[in-house]
């Protein structure tokens, strides 16, 4: 440009200004030509300004802006043309410098497999169960509802109740109901028993799902006219009708009734509830018109804008209400929830804390290969320098070594992804009916970026430490161990890192140690019953065959005589309920001291046994008899309560010859005749309830069309499974054995979710201490490695081998000691958190503490022998000759 104005000349100095700024962000090697070359594009745009309109016609600022404003867009497309060809060079060198060491890649990959694997499986668990929202249309409206009074907040509801509060509700835009149970169909294939829901008919639209082909449930089907017909879940229908759609319309025997198939759900339903059939709820039955009877489930759909305490609150108002109009609702309220809550139930801790511990196995697996990247780059001094010498930068350095770090973390969550998916199909098996929305774990796409952001992260953590530590290195000196190939420093690094990982092993050992003990003294409660050799089955007898108490009795009492007949058969009996099954209850009083309220009534478990189930079960007699001969139909009705109740009702008087007022819709007065030990309910973690024992063979307010049979064997009780259909066969072919397991298979179901917790914890803390165990190791191997030469002048200067084996012996134990007490204080913080897991067990238990702190340190040592004996054979005229 010929002829250039004071005033461009004034924003050329501003551009170049700018130019100062941003040229050190570009290589030192063209730093040169990229500011010729952008001081001549300044002047170009100048130029055309100044064509467009004089320069001073615009004002220095809006020049000024235009200026830099282009600058930075410009830089980077220069920028970002030289990293790209960069970094395509430095992933070629790192795929050229990995494949010659096969075997380091090997052991980087395999361990970064097991750390980001593990982590990947746990998170796609987590995410599965506890962050992904449930599958109905706003699952955040969906709230779940519960009786709540004296005697506890999980109490379901009557129906005259939940017909009450679904007509007075004024918060809710729905409000539906449900009640559990099973179904025996036939007709079409063999009879099978199916887990069934009676709904009220609102209840797929409170949820927001459509089913799938036909429809679901009208108001009049639970009213009482028209109601037989169900609706069969998506698996069901698959299942025993391979999912032909000309099912609808189609009739089946459901528990002796033809009833119509009227629709198919979608597979939603089945991923989050149990139920494989539906059926109307039918409030026109006697049973649901007792208002003290509570058997109903209740979720309602918020309406919009209304939060779980403002419903609260106005369910309140409806409660204090009816309250006032029924006596026997004293104190009752209902408790609200979150329906996702419910659905999750008491596994958002455990599961949680199962994640903070792969997270550690992770950073325990990233200690070691930062440890080995260290004493690779260590060994790599020589060629670092000889780069550097050659004009390379640092950042160019620190760039390469990091890009081959990305590149193993990559190859490494590559390989944890396989690792998960096959973790994830164990899990399914070892979790069933442990986890809540079990069928919906698998990994989605957002357990794939979780993978590729953790497989990143984790090879800057691993490689960055040794990236700078090589790039840092003293140019002549490391020029200067070329020809030897090999090299010193980092070791304090390294044995950081292995404190470290020390340290976090410690922790989830005690936490997994805490654990087994927990379940140690889970298994060792005494639950009230001897379960070895005992076998159960339900059975359940169709009520248009059996259509009264008399007739199932007849069959019970039928079938129990000829069990008793089998060879190698000890006792056979029948309850309702069993141990750690569950159970219903019931309020009561005893006989001349009624209640002064209803806030101030008594309730108790119930169950109803025939003869010889004490003595079959195992349940020993504290006080007075079991049933017998004399508890027969039209007798004085009795009673055997449970020791707990005893005391607790009783106190030092003996119960028997009392007697007791009981609610089963109307008042049943029984003499107690025994009393019995106190069997656990709900889990061996769970309280001891006061329980009520009723005699079969007497009337007291509930049928016999479902129970459980009780066989006790000398030898395998498995074995009568075959004898006993066969007597089914006899009596009633078409009744099938239903769930037939030992009871101690029921004691292990019982203690499940801990065992999975346990082995689960277990499993990630075992490949903790072994990559920390490994790491120490290859730490100590490479010191002793590393310091041949001076170890062999200690040699030739008289020191002895004993000498040498306790100089190694002491540092890697220096390391074990402070890895310890790290461990330790990081224990007795974390620790806390388990505290709702554990079973008679302190988080801080001292027990566990000294044992797995014995086991660290042990371990320890083991991996520090090798590297010192190693230290011990080195000979010093071979190590001297080495070095020269």
């Amino acid at each position: 440009m010929s002829a250039r104005s004071p005033r461009a000349r004034r924003l050329f100095q501003v551009g170049r200004a700018a130019l100062r700024v941003v040229r050190p962000l570009v290589p030192a090697g063209r730093r040169r030509e990229w500011v010729q070359e952008w001081e001549s594009e300044l002047w170009h745009r100048l130029e055309e300004h100044e064509r467009a309109a004089p320069i001073g016609g615009r004002t220095t600022v809006d020049l000024t802006l235009r200026l830099l404003g282009a600058l930075p867009h410009a830089l980077w497309l220069r920028r970002e043309e030289w990293r790209l060809d960069m970094i395509g060079q430095d992933l070629l060198y790192a795929f050229r410098t990995l494949r010659k060491r096969p075997g380091f890649v090997a052991i980087v990959v395999g361990t970064l497999a097991l750390g980001i694997g593990a982590n990947t499986a746990m998170f796609t668990i987590v995410n599965s169960v506890l962050l992904q929202p449930l599958p109905f249309q706003h699952p955040e409206q969906l709230v779940s509802l519960n009786g709540s009074f004296s005697g506890g907040d999980e109490a379901a509801i009557s129906p005259p109740d939940f017909l009450d509060y679904r007509a007075a509700n004024t918060v809710f835009s729905s409000f539906a109901g449900r009640v559990g149970g099973n179904t025996m169909i036939s007709g079409d294939g063999d009879p099978e028993r199916v887990a069934t829901w009676a709904i009220t008919s609102n209840f797929f639209s409170t949820l927001g799902v459509a089913p799938l082909i036909g429809r679901g449930f009208l108001p009049n089907e639970e009213e009482g006219t028209g109601h037989d017909v169900l609706v069969l879940s998506n698996a069901l229908w698959k299942r025993r009708f391979g999912g032909d759609p000309r099912v609808l319309g189609k009739s089946i025997i459901a528990d002796g009734h033809g009833r119509t198939i009227v629709g198919v759900m979608p597979p939603l339903l089945d991923r989050t509830f149990p139920a494989e059939l539906w059926r109307p709820i039918e409030f026109h039955m006697p049973n649901t018109s007792i208002r003290r009877f509570h058997f109903m489930r209740a979720v309602g759909r918020l309406k919009p804008g209304v939060s779980i305490p403002a419903a609260k609150a106005a369910m309140d108002v409806v409660s204090k209400q009816l309250e006032i109009t029924y006596p026997e609702n004293a104190s009752w309220r209902l408790r609200l929830r979150s329906y996702r809550e419910v659905v999750v139930g008491d596994v958002g801790r455990a599961l949680t804390i199962l994640l903070g511990a792969v997270g550690l196995v992770l950073l325990i697996a990233c200690g070691n290969v930062a440890s080995l990247q260290l004493a690779r780059a260590t060994a790599r001094q020589g060629e670092i320098a000889l780069r550097t010498a050659l004009g390379a930068s640092r950042t160019r350095l620190i760039r390469q070594l990091l890009t081959e770090s990305l590149l193993l973390a990559v190859a490494g969550g590559a390989a944890g992804l396989a690792l998960a998916w096959v973790v994830i199909r164990g899990v399914r098996v070892m979790a069933e009916g442990i986890l809540p929305r079990l069928a919906e774990i698998r990994i989605d796409p957002t357990v794939l970026v979780f993978t590729g952001v953790v497989s990143l992260a984790t090879g800057l953590i691993f490689g960055l430490a040794p990236a700078i530590h090589a790039a840092r290195s003293d140019l002549a000196r490391s020029l200067s161990t070329l020809g030897r190939g090999t090299g010193s420093g980092g070791s304090r690094a390294r044995d950081l890192l292995v404190v470290a990982q020390m340290g976090l092993s410690l922790m989830l050992l005690i936490g997994a140690g805490l654990l087994f003990r927990s379940l140690v003294r889970l298994q060792n409660v005494d639950a009230g019953f001897d379960a070895r050799g005992v076998m159960t089955a339900q059975i359940n007898l169709p009520d248009t065959r059996y259509p009264d108490r008399p007739a199932q009795l007849q069959f019970a009492t039928a079938l129990l005589a000829r069990l008793r007949a089998i060879p190698g058969v000890q006792g056979a009996s029948a309850a309702t309920v069993l141990p750690l099954m569950g159970g219903g209850d019931t309020y009561y009083y005893v006989d001349g001291h009624p209640p002064a309220s209803d806030r101030d009534r008594k309730n108790a478990q119930i169950d109803q046994v025939a003869e010889g189930y004490f003595e079959t079960m195992g349940i020993g007699v504290a006080a007075g008899r079991t049933f017998g001969a004399t508890e027969r139909a039209g007798g004085p009705p009795a009673v055997i309560i449970s020791k707990v109740m005893a005391e607790r009702e009783f106190h030092d008087e003996s119960p028997l010859g009392k007697r007791l007022v009981v609610d089963f819709g109307k008042p049943l007065t029984a003499e107690i005749v025994g009393v019995v030990a106190d069997v656990k309910s709900y889990g061996f973690d769970g309280p001891v309830y006061e329980t009520m024992y009723f005699s079969t063979d007497q009337a007291t307010g509930f049928g016999l069309s479902q129970f459980n049979l009780v066989v006790r064997d000398g030898g395998d009780p498995m074995r009568l499974i075959a004898p006993i259909r066969a007597v089914l066969g006899e009596l009633d072919r078409e009744i099938p054995l239903i769930q037939p397991q030992t009871m101690e298979d029921v004691v292990r179901d019982s203690m499940s979710q801990q065992r999975f917790g346990t082995r689960l914890l277990g499993g990630f803390a075992l490949s903790a201490l072994l990559l920390a165990v490994v790491g120490l190791y290859g730490v100590l191997a490479y010191a002793v490695a590393q310091r041949t030469r001076e170890l062999g002048i200690r040699l030739a200067l008289g020191a002895g081998r004993a000498q040498l084996f306790g100089l190694v012996l002491r540092r890697g134990m220096m390391i074990v000691a402070s890895g310890t007490v790290l461990g330790l204080l990081g224990a007795l913080a974390a620790t806390r958190l388990m505290r709702g897991m554990l079973f008679e067990v302190g988080p801080t238990d001292p027990l566990i503490f000294g044992v797995v702190t014995l086991v660290l340190v042990t371990a320890g040592l083991v991996a520090c022998l090798a590297p010192a004996r190693r230290a011990t054979r080195v000979n010093p005229i071979v190590a001297l000759r080495a070095e020269q």
